[in-house]
């Protein structure tokens, strides 16, 4: 599984219909159905229920797309991290929390 095929998967999740989410990324509607369809045969699993025009996640694919989020973010996170090695800087992310 590389990542451009997990992007083409979220993109697909996230749009709800591989027309959109084609036009979203670019590409045309046959090239991401034969891209979602080989992740499938890939996983041995079946990620969207196609209903019409439609797409809808199953069970694996709600788990997949948790742990493609997962994975893009640490990728993000750590293309971050090294763009900023050489830098004097000091900065990241600051998260705050409070209660009453």
């Amino acid at each position: 599984m590389d990542m451009r095929v997990i992007h083409y998967f979220l993109a697909a999740a996230r749009e709800g219909n591989i027309t959109k989410a084609a036009k979203r990324l670019h590409m045309t509607q046959p090239t991401l159905s034969r891209q979602i369809r080989e992740l499938e045969e890939e996983l041995g699993q079946t990620l969207f229920s196609r209903g019409g025009r439609e797409l809808s996640l199953t069970r694996e694919g709600l788990l997949l797309r948790q742990r493609a989020e997962e994975i893009v973010g640490l990728a993000e996170i750590t293309e971050k991290e090294f763009r900023s090695l050489g830098e004097k800087t000091v900065s990241g992310d600051l998260s705050l929390g409070c209660g009453e």
